[in-house]
């Protein structure tokens, strides 16, 4: 009898063993599944911002006319902070130091009461900010032991694609205010042609970073999506190269100069939105 016991007893240990450890795989996966959710929903912040960034120098350098995009951005933004997502955000001190700075940005921005390159800094300073709560909130949701293949993190390719979109998102900024301005010309001209610089060099780190991903299932994508940004890269810089670093008076559209700078932005997040859906999609084989 006492051996059926030790017996029973054992089965009963195992059980509990197995049960506790399926469900602590499950608490797991949903924490990562939330993790990504967050990283999707800040990245759509900080996408929203850069935009409010470049729009709002455009108009503070005199383009009226894109006074009505500043206002529906402004309107974007506050509906992402106020939604349930931004709810569980709160826990993290950058968030707490993004939702303080952002009212006073705002009022800045529709008053004009900011020269514009303390505009553009008050907003890479934020922006700078939401790129490292982003980082916390990968590794706090263990994001960072996702693997594309044997060397890549999700969360360092995500990371390193969103600083991309960054530089020409700050290259957006002030060739809009230069373009609002219709003249290129001091401290804006030696930052730009700096901005294009930084542009060229981190992208091509960027495409070689995609290039060596060693992922079957996402090599003929991230292929496609590497020289959709060569391109979208190559037609800025030549934007920039030939119309706004420039003597004189310049000839180039703020809206066209914008959308241009834009698309570029577009095609480097691109690479994001393909490695978060996959991580969404095989989350539960990649840890």
């Amino acid at each position: 009898m006492y051996p059926m016991f030790i017996g029973g007893l054992t089965v009963v240990c195992l059980l509990f063993i197995v049960s506790r450890l399926a469900i602590l795989r499950r608490e797991e996966q949903s924490r990562v599944e939330q993790g990504i959710l967050l990283t999707v929903h800040l990245k759509r912040i900080i996408d929203s911002c850069q935009k409010h960034r470049g729009t709002s120098n455009a108009v503070s350098q005199g383009n009226d006319k894109l006074k009505p995009n500043l206002v529906s951005l402004q309107r974007d933004i506050d509906q992402l902070i106020a939604s349930g997502d931004s709810h569980q955000l709160t826990r993290f001190p950058q968030w707490a130091s993004f939702a303080e700075h952002w009212p006073r940005l705002k009022k800045h921005a529709l008053a004009g009461d900011l020269k514009s390159h303390n505009l553009v800094r008050q907003h890479s300073l934020m922006i700078d900010g939401q790129l490292s709560l982003l980082d916390d909130v990968m590794r706090d949701h263990d994001l960072h032991r996702m693997m594309l293949d044997r060397c890549t993190r999700v969360s360092e390719i995500c990371l390193d694609t969103l600083r991309v979109a960054e530089t020409v998102g700050q290259t957006r900024a002030i060739g809009s205010g230069i373009c609002a301005r219709g003249v290129c010309e001091g401290a804006d001209r030696i930052i730009l042609d700096f901005l294009r610089i930084s542009v060229q060099s981190t992208t091509n780190e960027l495409v070689k970073q995609i290039h060596t991903i060693d992922n079957h299932d996402l090599r003929q994508s991230l292929q496609t999506a590497s020289n959709a940004i060569s391109d979208s890269i190559s037609k800025l810089i030549s934007m920039v190269e030939n119309h706004v670093l420039k003597e004189g008076k310049l000839q180039l559209d703020t809206n066209d100069y914008f959308n241009t700078s834009t698309r570029a932005i577009d095609e480097v997040l691109k690479v994001f939105g393909i490695i978060i859906h996959y991580a969404s999609q095989q989350h539960t084989r990649m840890i």
